[in-house]
């Protein structure tokens, strides 16, 4: 696997992302906050003119499968655990998900660019940043009772 394209800043520090009360939901939120900055970084390099489908193709295909997991993983846990908000957390993640893969299909039927880059440059770090500062954070110190 080749080192990730990175011109200018991130899409998210991953200094700046929150910790959570389970190491394994912080340890999960940087591996994405890294597959969103390498894909972050191909559709910057787009916008400029150079533009490698393929190695987009690769690297959104890469953050749906993990985000997937990621999602999956944390239900599980809630689901498991019997965290009362659940269902909350749970119709938030299937949100964000289903909005993924219609952006996936999207991109991979027209080819236009711009949805992609401002879900993936504009949108989607607002909502993560906020996601895990709260319904992360809340569900974290409720599982930590349980997990980790």
């Amino acid at each position: 696997m080749s080192e990730p394209i990175q011109k200018g800043a991130p899409v998210v520090d991953a200094e700046r992302i929150p910790q959570v009360a389970v190491e394994s939901m912080n340890r999960t939120h940087r591996e994405e906050v890294d597959l969103v900055n390498e894909l972050g970084a191909l559709l910057r390099h787009a916008v400029e003119g150079e533009m490698d489908t393929a190695a987009i193709d690769r690297a959104l295909d890469r953050w749906l499968r993990h985000t997937e997991a990621h999602f999956d993983r944390e239900n599980r846990l809630m689901e498991e655990y019997g965290f009362p908000p659940f269902p909350i957390h749970a119709q938030e993640h299937a949100t964000v998900l289903e909005e993924l893969r219609r952006l996936q299909s999207q991109w991979l039927a027209d080819r236009q660019l711009e949805p992609l880059r401002a879900f993936v440059l504009e949108r989607w770090p607002q909502w993560f940043l906020m996601h895990v500062n709260s319904m992360d954070t809340i569900t974290a110190q409720f599982l930590a009772n349980f997990i980790d």
